[in-house]
């Protein structure tokens, strides 16, 4: 009979889950944001970074068109991302101060009050919202007036081609000829971090690493057992107790990528082998601040205690280039000075370049408007390249190195992500970076 049971023991643990059971610990007590202060820190931005941005290209009036179903990006960080019919938003430079007057219809009024941001609201009923836009733009007689249009950054892109044809036949060409991009105060404005902002994205950098660090474990991976869903899967239940919301969409963070890279994918259900590089590209979501790290492990074979040469000259090549783009972020360096930095360091190890940029803004969201640390190439990522980078911007700094197996007819990826704090003089890392690759027996 004990023979029996034994047996019967063993079977069930055969088919039991592929990922050993950790104990789920209580994680510590995490510091947030409270939702009251959501508009008290937008407008504490309005009047410090877009009034100066404002100021510095001697733009007189700031103007964001938004309505139901054509929602300007911005529209939800002043509050009129609920509107039904047109709003106007129009932020006027004063020199001093910033005055911040919204028009919109009698029943959308309320949540712009509630906010706190506006000076001044306008409600309109049947005479609509244009004599009261075109009243204000007259009595101002602004030189310059920007409005969301970019070529290059979808969040300073919200003014739709029918709302500049309304803008157009409300103000006369007059005042449209004095249009210009608000590009620069949108990049000023979201992607500057307030040092209570910068608090909560450490904490959200923690968190972040800590899970990667237990998933990439051999308490979660055992080799020719456990699948790349399986790790997603203890990520996910690690990150509701944590009680905090992926990056991105959910259905690729984290992305885990185990053999050949597939870039940007869903987990899969590709079960790990002995032999495997294993990436995994995550953040959460933390009261509104978004992380992008990535780390990689390496399987060992059964006869080994270190990685085979080649991998180790992969990964000591990524570390040098994650160093050697670190150390020229600094405040007015532009993004295709920090990318060069890095690719240099690969290419000259006789690697192929990366096929993407070294990195780019995080924040609000995971590819927050701002410099693209990237190279010159002009179809894909236009002028941001030479954007000139803004002290208290955090970006996601991650140069990868490829090299193709004929083996496995693919490319193997070693994927470090580092989140970076520009500062008022140069850079600080807010994760720790990842100098050893992980070893999964």
């Amino acid at each position: 009979m004990p023979f029996i049971l034994a047996l019967i023991f063993l079977f069930l643990l055969n088919i039991s889950s592929c990922v050993r059971e950790t104990p789920m610990q209580t994680p510590r007590k995490v510091k947030r944001m409270p939702a009251e202060k959501f508009f008290e820190i937008k407008k504490a931005k309005l009047d410090k970074f877009a009034l100066q941005a404002m100021k510095e290209e001697e733009i007189d009036m700031w103007l964001i068109l938004t309505r139901e179903y054509a929602v300007d990006p911005l529209a939800k960080d002043f509050s009129a991302d609920k509107a039904v019919a047109k709003t106007a938003l129009i932020f006027i430079n004063e020199d001093t101060s910033l005055k911040k007057i919204a028009i919109c219809a009698s029943y959308d009024t309320d949540p712009l009050q509630k906010s706190g941001i506006y000076d001044t609201i306008i409600s309109y009923k049947k005479e609509g919202l244009a004599p009261h836009l075109k009243k204000i733009v007259e009595e101002r007689k602004p030189k310059k007036i920007a409005v969301n249009i970019s070529s290059d950054s979808p969040l300073a892109d919200g003014l739709t081609a029918s709302m500049f044809d309304y803008l157009k036949n409300t103000l006369g060409e007059k005042y449209t000829s004095r249009f210009v991009s608000s590009e620069n105060i949108v990049i000023a404005y979201r992607s500057r971090l307030l040092p209570e902002e910068i608090e909560i994205m450490k904490e959200a950098v923690k968190i972040t690493e800590e899970i990667i660090s237990k998933a990439l474990s051999p308490e979660v991976i055992i080799p020719g057992k456990t699948t790349e869903k399986d790790v997603a899967n203890f990520i996910k239940k690690l990150m509701k107790s944590y009680d905090v919301e992926p990056s991105w969409e959910a259905e690729s963070c984290p992305s885990v990528n185990a053999g050949i890279t597939r870039g940007h994918s869903e987990p899969s259900d590709y079960v790990i082998q002995r032999g495997d590089l294993v990436t995994i590209d995550f953040g959460i979501n933390l009261s509104g601040y978004c992380t992008d790290i990535q780390r990689t492990a390496y399987i060992l074979r059964k006869d080994e205690t270190e990685p085979p040469d080649f991998i180790k000259k992969m990964w000591e090549t990524n570390v040098k280039a994650i160093e050697s783009a670190f150390g020229k972020i600094k405040p007015g360096a532009t993004g295709f000075e920090v990318d060069s930095a890095s690719r240099t360091i690969i290419t000259s190890a006789g690697y192929e370049e990366y096929p993407h940029a070294a990195g780019h803004v995080i924040g609000y969201s995971t590819h927050e408007i701002g410099p693209i640390l990237g190279p010159n190439w002009k179809d894909r990522y236009g002028k941001k390249v030479f954007y000139r980078l803004l002290p208290n911007q955090v970006y996601a700094l991650e140069p990868s190195v490829y090299l193709f197996s004929k083996e496995r007819n693919g490319y193997l990826r070693i994927g470090i992500e580092e989140d970076v704090l520009v500062t008022e003089t140069g850079a600080e890392f807010l994760s720790t970076p990842q100098k050893d690759l992980i070893l999964i027996k």
